[in-house]
């Protein structure tokens, strides 16, 4: 009888949690093409309620916990800062 298989979750690299966050945001706001430094929420892209999907998104997708603390507008107000939050949460874990 076989050993049962174990599986670890995937790492992701950096560029790939860039190009992940690109692609949901994209598809969430319908522009195909966003530049990753472009205010999201301040500039009115993204609503509020994007936010929050942003969280959930981010939580299940990554496996990370988005702490109260990392609730600031800098880390969901752009492609680059949601990424680099998850990127700091993936080190942390």
């Amino acid at each position: 009888m076989a050993a049962p298989q174990t599986t670890t979750p995937r790492p992701h690299t950096p560029e790939e949690v860039t190009a992940t966050v690109r692609q949901f945001i994209s598809r969430l706001s319908g522009r195909t093409a966003i530049e990753d430094d472009r205010p999201l929420i301040s500039d009115g892209v993204l609503d509020s309620v994007a936010a929050v999907q942003m969280v959930d998104f981010v939580e299940r997708t990554f496996d990370v916990e988005i702490a109260d603390e990392d609730l600031e507008l800098a880390n969901f107000d752009s492609i680059r800062g949601l990424a680099g939050l998850v990127n700091r949460r993936l080190a942390a874990s």
